[in-house]
Parts: structure tokens; C-alpha cells; sequence
């Protein structure tokens, strides 16, 4: 059976191929049953065919899940697999699989290409690599200690694996570490040949609800309590504007800009009534840049309000802002710390009432539209869950792209929990570095989307959200 690859499984070579020319690590977040494995076999196979002296090893916390005899499900099977299906012409000269397959050893005798294997302990002790395949990262035991082993032997490490929830260095690389382009996520719903109708079946078939959110929908925070937005919630937003064609952004685009500080991205998030449109980022300390960077956005949209953090770093935009004033743009400087608004909620309680501060409102306000968001696809789905709701109250957020699905990605990871007084707050961003994850500035970007603009804006003035 030739190995036809779907669209993304080939942009996932192209994206390996990158780092190993880099000499950089890269991590593959993954859904089970989506190739990963046969896929980082293909490329070490390719490599030690037709790139003389490269060396690819795979590792694994278990040595029989890297070869064992008889076992199809073995990394060195796979290699074996795609190698007797080779025509013979491609073979290297001289190859004798008697002489030059052993037991985690594939050996090119033509080109002195390797691929080896490591397990448990041993794992980053056996030579230097070209590069080192981590199979299932985030369950390996003492991943420190293995990881201080491969610093000797590698520089290019490829950390592939279902998710585990937060506590692994898996998801700290994923998190906090590594840069969004040293990150790849494959997803079930790459895969051309599985359906909703699929997806409902196997998520049934699991006793527990939190194995199907992890190890298919690539959900980080499956087992954690009080997460404020579910990531079901978010994988129903990415399919909105698919399932509901009348959906339209509305004439009036809102900005909601997240400074960054330091090494720290700055990021823009443009919405539209219901429909979010892709982040904009950039990595540049100069907070002047930052600023016309935005207006320009801002320009580009015809935005008409652009709201964001004014506290600590992003004061230092806000003198840029007010001297180049755009036409129509209200600048909105929000600090999320002050008490929330008067807003009502339908259950008859204020803000005031119900939130710690602005911070819980606005994200209380995402995580309401998502939740509507989830409801109304349910419906369309045609699940028992389902809820109609306008298509004015719901949420489309976009996905496909690296920007958009570190957007999606952040939604779900922060906590929401209750004060000494009762009332709801968000997590603190030292209680989210505690748990292994970076700030959420794609997130909190979106968020200031929701703040409401000044009542009686006067032009090219400061209004305090």
C-alpha cells in the first residue's frame, strides 16, 4: 500500500526537514492514530538512504517499543515495513539486512548512515546524533535526566507526543520553552479519513471522558480542575463558520492589542461581531514601534476602537498612541485590575456583584460566547446537548495557522477560581508560571476585545475602561 500522505502530514516533513537544517529542537504535539511515528520513520529512512553519514536515533521509555521481534508496533518494525517495500534499484549497494539490520541498528553500508535505538535509562547515551527522535515525551519518566543526557549527543531533539496534562517537561517546552516555530500539532482532524460521526463513536467508547480529551484532542488541561474555558468549547469555535455559512463579521472591528515586554510578544487580535480574525505578533522591545505597529493594524481594518493593557509595560505606548490619533479609532487603555462595570448578567446579578475585577468580566463574557458557541454546534451536530442561540451571541474562531492556534491553544489553559469574598477572578500570571505555562498574551489579547467602549468617547482622548 503506498503511503499517500494527507496535506498536513506533508507539511509536517517540510517543517522537520526546517529543523534539522536549523541543528534546532522541535516538539510534535499529536493526537493518537494520526501516522506520527511512520511519519518520523519515513523521514529517518529518506535521510539514510539519500544523506551520507546522517544519524537518526529514536528513543523511547520502554526499549521494546523501539524494536521488538515480532512486534509490528515497534519504531524499528516501521523502518522495516518501508524498507522491504523499497524497490531494489534504491537499496545502497552492498546492504545485506542479515549483516546490516540488527537489533535497534540499521546500518547504510553504502553511505554509513545510521539508525539507532535507545530506551529507559540508557536513553541519550550512545553517541552523537544528527537527530533524536523522543517517542511519547511526555510520558517518560525522569524526563530532566534524560534531557541533560541528550545535550551531549544533540542539538536537534524531536519531542513527539499525545499530551499528558502539565506537569512534564513535554508541556513545559510546549508552553514556555520553545518558540512557536519549533512547535507542530497534528491533529485527528487532519486526517481526511476520520469524521464527526467517528470522532462521537470513539469519544464514547471511553469510560472516562478525560482520555479522549488528551490523547485525541490534544487537550492539555483535560484532568485539571476549574478550567474557565473548555477546550471543547474551543474545538466548536474553530468549526463555526464551516457548519454556519451566514455567519458575518460586523461593520465595526475592534482591536485588542496585549504589549509584550522584553524578549515577551506583542499581540494583536482583530474582531468583528462574532468572528475573530487571525492574530497579528510581533517580538520587538521598542514600545514606540509597537505602537504605530498597531495603529497601522488598526488603519488597515478600519478599526474603530483598539483597546488594550495600559499598566507596566504597555504605558510606555500609550504616549505614541495619543499623538498620532487615527480618524474614527477610539484608544481605549485598559487596566483589568480595577472593579468590573455595571454590567447585568441574565441570572440578575451585577458584575459588580458576581466579578473580583474587570480581568473576570471580560474573560467571564469569551468564555459565555464560547460556551454559546459549543451549544449552538451541538445543535447543528444534531447532539441532544444542542442549543440554538443568534448567531450575533457566538464566537468563530479561526484556526489552520500557527498565530490562530496558539490563540485557540491559551483559551484553555487558565483557571478560573473564587476569592474571600465569593466572587470570581482569573488566575494570576505567577500561580500559571507555578503550573509550567507562559503568559497567555494571545489570550489576554482577545480578551481586551470584550472591554466596552467609553459611553460618550470625546476624540483622540483618554477613556479609562
Amino acid at each position: 500500500m503506498p503511503f499517500k500522505l494527507w496535506p498536513k502530514q506533508k507539511e509536517f516533513l517540510r517543517w522537520l526537514e526546517q529543523r534539522v537544517e536549523a541543528n534546532e529542537e522541535g516538539l510534535l504535539e499529536k493526537s493518537r492514530d494520526v501516522g506520527a511515528t511512520y511519519l518520523c520513520a519515513l523521514f529517518a529512512l529518506h535521510r539514510w538512504m539519500f544523506h551520507p553519514g546522517f544519524k537518526t536515533t529514536f528513543g523511547s521509555r520502554k526499549v521494546d517499543y523501539v524494536d521488538k521481534k515480532d512486534n509490528p508496533d515497534s519504531i524499528f518494525a516501521k523502518l522495516r515495513i518501508m524498507l522491504r517495500r523499497q524497490p531494489p534499484e534504491l537499496l545502497p549497494k552492498g546492504f545485506n539486512p542479515a549483516q546490516h539490520d540488527n537489533y535497534m541498528r540499521l546500518v547504510n553500508p553504502e553511505t554509513e548512515t545510521v539508525i539507532s535505538g535507545e530506551g529507559g535509562e540508557d536513553m541519550g547515551r550512545g553517541g552523537r546524533s544528527s537527530l533524536y527522535v523522543m517517542d511519547e515525551a511526555a510520558f517518560v519518566p525522569n524526563a530532566e535526566t534524560v534531557e541533560k543526557a541528550l545535550s551531549g549527543n544533540t542539538d536537534c531533539v524531536l519531542w513527539v507526543s499525545s499530551v499528558n496534562g502539565m506537569g512534564n517537561l513535554f508541556a513545559r517546552k510546549r508552553h514556555r520553552i520553545l518558540a512557536s516555530r519549533q512547535v507542530f500539532r497534528l491533529h485527528w482532524r487532519d486526517d481526511p479519513r476520520k469524521t464527526e460521526e467517528w470522532a462521537r463513536a470513539k469519544e464514547a467508547s471511553f469510560s472516562d471522558p478525560t482520555t479522549w480529551a488528551s490523547e485525541y484532542d490534544i487537550d492539555y488541561s483535560a484532568s485539571v480542575e476549574g478550567i474557565c474555558i473548555p477546550a471543547a468549547w474551543v474545538e466548536s469555535a474553530k468549526r463555526l463558520a464551516v457548519l454556519e455559512p451566514g455567519l458575518k463579521a460586523s461593520a465595526k472591528t475592534v482591536l485588542g492589542l496585549d504589549v509584550g515586554a522584553g524578549k515577551a510578544k506583542s499581540v494583536a487580535i482583530p474582531r468583528s461581531g462574532p468572528v475573530v480574525n487571525v492574530p497579528r505578533s510581533r517580538r520587538d522591545p521598542d514600545t514606540t514601534e509597537t505602537a504605530h505597529w498597531a495603529l497601522e493594524i488598526a488603519k488597515e481594518l478600519n478599526a474603530g476602537q483598539l483597546s488594550f493593557d495600559a499598566p507596566g509595560v504597555g504605558a510606555g505606548v500609550s504616549s505614541t498612541l495619543t499623538k498620532n490619533p487615527a480618524d474614527g479609532l477610539t484608544v481605549v487603555p485598559v487596566n483589568t485590575g480595577v472593579p468590573p462595570s455595571d454590567r447585568k448578567w441574565p441570572d440578575g446579578r451585577t458584575s459588580e456583584e458576581t466579578f473580583g475585577n474587570l480581568k473576570a468580566e471580560i474573560w467571564w463574557l469569551c468564555r459565555t460566547a464560547l460556551q454559546r458557541t459549543h451549544e449552538h454546534v451541538q445543535f447543528l451536530e444534531g447532539k441532544e446537548t444542542g442549543r440554538k442561540h443568534p448567531l450575533s451571541d457566538l464566537l468563530a474562531l479561526p484556526s489552520g495557522d500557527r498565530e490562530s492556534d496558539e490563540l485557540c491553544l491559551q483559551l484553555s489553559l487558565v483557571k478560573w477560581e473564587r476569592n474571600e469574598r465569593g466572587k470570581i477572578m482569573i488566575e494570576k500570571k505567577s500561580s500559571l508560571e507555578r503550573r509550567g505555562i507562559a503568559s497567555p498574551d494571545y489570550a489576554d489579547s482577545l480578551m481586551l476585545t470584550f472591554v466596552d467602549p467609553p459611553a460618550e468617547p470625546e476624540p483622540f482622548r483618554w477613556h479609562v475602561a
